[in-house]
């Protein structure tokens, strides 16, 4: 007599008998039972089969060798067929399959007879191209197999893209040739002209010109410089188009933004206006149009300063005393002094005099100085003359 039971866990401590994996089942407490039971896990292989492409994937596999049971279907060195061998590493075997027509060239001359291995090229035939062509001119290439013949390089005349000037030397096959000036047509706002290098096709598709308007401006005679309003009446803005100014003699001179030399123009309008308020309170009409012309605001000026006028009083100066511009009465301009022989010769006979008659000259210019308050040679020079006059007088 015996008694039997259910078992609620049974573990198998050897493991799977396919794979060597351990896990638990569950079953009777019969030996018997147990023994006569295959066990099998659900974990998939992957290792690699024989040919190195694919893998495994099988459940619980417990084969060695991993035969790949797939066709290897690739191309083989003809181009034209797969392999139909079972996948594999390395190279496929060459085609075996063998032609039994004549292999030609396009022309017919050169002849490969058969059999004629798959794969095998066209012969190469050394007569002249026999396709058609697009041009007319020689052909210089031989007969090949390829469907397309290379470009012709026949030298021709062609006309640029913008037909700006015929080129020469240009090869047949070339189409879109520029000359690398710039396009200069027309463009649709009929103020302005394409600025690009020789193109193809349209110079503005879909885009407006945006260059700067040349229109002139009613007050300055400047280009309005906004970006270019053909249907638009130009805008009201500051003028930054820079204008040179210089005073009355010339000497001054300045660059200044137009916007901000209008300022002065408000002025000599102003100026213009007082000068008419006689009329003006004894009840005469006065047009203001008329009072500040165009050429009175170009030739708006700066102002002479000092220096101008101190310029102005030298030139009179000089020119009382015949005195060029180029002269250098003092050695200014020079490197080092100038003494005339006579002079040395004086001084190595008698230096005293020479000395007492050079600190009775520095005393005079230093008293022209505190008395004038100016360094002007010129005025120096005035007062020199008149000092050495007196004093080759006295010497004589």
């Amino acid at each position: 007599g015996g008694f039997s039971h259910w078992c609620l866990t049974i573990r198998n401590s050897e493991g799977c008998s396919s794979c060597g994996s351990t896990f638990h089942i569950s079953g009777t407490c019969s030996q018997c039972l147990i023994s006569d039971i295959t066990f099998m896990c659900d974990k998939r292989c992957n290792k690699k089969r024989s040919c190195g492409r694919h893998k495994c994937n099988e459940i619980c596999c417990v084969d060695k060798e991993h035969k790949c049971p797939l066709v290897c279907g690739r191309k083989l060195n003809c181009s034209l067929h797969r392999c139909e061998e079972p996948c594999h590493r390395g190279n496929c075997q060459t085609c075996w399959q063998t032609s039994f027509d004549e292999l030609t060239c396009y022309c017919g001359e050169s002849v490969i007879y058969p059999p004629v291995p798959c794969g095998t090229q066209p012969p190469e035939c050394k007569n002249s191209c026999t396709r058609p062509h697009e041009c007319d001119h020689p052909v210089y290439h031989t007969c090949h197999s390829e469907e397309k013949c290379p470009p012709c390089t026949y030298l021709t005349q062609k006309w640029c893209m913008g037909k700006h000037e015929l080129r020469n030397n240009i090869p047949c096959h070339l189409t879109d040739i520029s000359c690398g000036l710039r396009c200069n047509q027309m463009l649709k706002c009929g103020m302005h002209k394409c600025k690009r290098i020789c193109h193809k096709g349209v110079c503005l598709i879909d885009e407006e010109c945006k260059q700067p308007c040349t229109r002139l401006r009613l007050y300055c005679n400047h280009p309005c410089m906004a970006p270019c309003h053909p249907s638009l009446p130009c805008p009201t803005t500051s003028c930054n188009t820079k204008v040179d100014l210089q005073c009355e003699c010339g000497r001054r001179k300045e660059s200044m933004i137009c916007s901000e030399a209008s300022s002065t123009y408000q002025r000599i309008a102003a100026i213009s206006i007082a000068t008419k308020l006689t009329d003006l309170q004894l009840g005469d009409s006065v047009e203001i149009s008329r009072l500040i012309t165009k050429k009175e605001m170009k030739q708006t000026r700066l102002q002479c300063n000092e220096e101008c006028f101190a310029f102005e009083r030298n030139r009179r100066f000089a020119e009382a005393l015949h005195i060029r511009d180029n002269s250098d009465p003092f050695n200014i301009r020079s490197s080092g002094s100038k003494y005339s022989d006579n002079l040395k010769e004086d001084a190595r006979k008698d230096l005293k005099f020479v000395s007492d008659i050079e600190k009775e000259m520095r005393t005079l210019v230093e008293a022209v100085n505190k008395v004038v308050m100016c360094s002007s040679p010129l005025i120096i020079f005035v007062a020199l003359h008149w000092t050495l006059s007196n004093l080759s007088t006295s010497f004589l």
